[in-house]
């Protein structure tokens, strides 16, 4: 069973080859960087085999169309990072030892730090479950396979974010990171949730005046916008985050009800709008950061 299970993994791995995307501008303008660890959409039939699931509800969780959404930050002078695999199959957005307990426990060099109520719930870092009620696979999953998924997929992803700021303090001195999210048009008792909801952690993964000019730009557009209820950011945000270094992160959650069916995945009427309006707040937020660091450096 073991070697049944190491061949479908493969299978995968293979099918996710190269995990991870990064676009750089030719000419990078400041140090704002994009991430969208979500919005992998290869879905390997080993996977789909695998699971208790079909891919319609696998991808429920799915950013999807955000890497595509964002896509014109390279145009305007910043890189983007997105990963190729699906949330559902490896999720960055969690520490590497976000893991069940009885996986944790196996490794000695873990002590079991990253349990957390989450991971045992099977909504950690190697996601067992879609939602509390939903299972992702038929049969348990093992250590093996899991650990091999952090190899080939986790620590690339943190590997190049990494590099990424790296790059851009030594380039300019200064980091934004904005990791890129979509979310549910409706919470779960059935009212809309606002059109954008930024998160910096409750006021600790940047500064006040950054959040305030991303609102702004979102606001002027015409959508209504919340701050850090119910997504005030996850790991990206939480780890990278450090303002009195000069990494700030930002996460953003675009409503999916803007631009995607949530039946059928394809995008709707008002993708256009949003895309248009998308590529005019990231320019504006480029051209504040370059601001930024000019006044910085003065």
């Amino acid at each position: 069973m073991l070697g049944r299970e190491a061949s479908l993994e493969a299978e995968c791995l293979k099918a996710f080859a190269p995990a991870i995307e990064v676009t750089k501008p030719l000419y990078w303008r400041s140090g704002v960087i994009f991430a969208s660890p979500h919005s992998g959409s290869i879905y390997p039939k080993a996977f789909i085999g695998r699971s208790s699931l079909n891919e319609q509800a696998l991808r429920r969780n799915e950013d999807a169309f955000i890497a595509t959404l964002f896509a014109p930050v390279v145009e305007s002078g910043a890189p983007l990072l997105a990963a190729k695999f699906p949330r559902c199959f490896v999720d960055v957005n969690r520490a590497p030892d976000e893991l069940p307990y009885e996986w944790n426990s196996k490794d000695v060099n873990s002590g079991a730090k990253g349990t957390s109520p989450r991971a045992e719930a099977g909504l950690g870092v190697i996601p067992t479950m879609l939602s509390e009620t939903m299972k992702i696979y038929k049969k348990p999953l093992s250590y093996r396979a899991a650990r091999k998924r952090l190899t080939a997929l986790y620590h690339p992803y943190h590997d190049a974010l990494q590099e990424l700021i790296t790059e851009a303090s030594l380039g300019f001195g200064s980091v934004l990171l904005i990791d890129c999210h979509s979310m549910p048009g409706f919470a779960p008792m059935g009212s809309r949730r606002p059109d954008i909801i930024l998160g910096d952690r409750f006021g600790v993964s940047c500064h006040p005046e950054t959040i305030a000019r991303v609102e702004q730009a979102f606001r002027e557009r015409g959508y209504n916008v919340t701050r850090n209820y119910p997504y005030a950011g996850g790991y990206v945000t939480q780890h990278y985050g450090k303002p009195r270094v000069g990494i700030e992160a930002l996460q953003i959650e675009i409503n999916r009800d803007l631009y995607l069916n949530p039946v059928t995945m394809k995008k709707k009427r008002g993708y256009e709008l949003l895309a248009e309006n998308l590529k005019s707040i990231i320019s504006e937020l480029i051209d504040g950061q370059v601001q930024f660091d000019q006044m910085a450096a003065e």
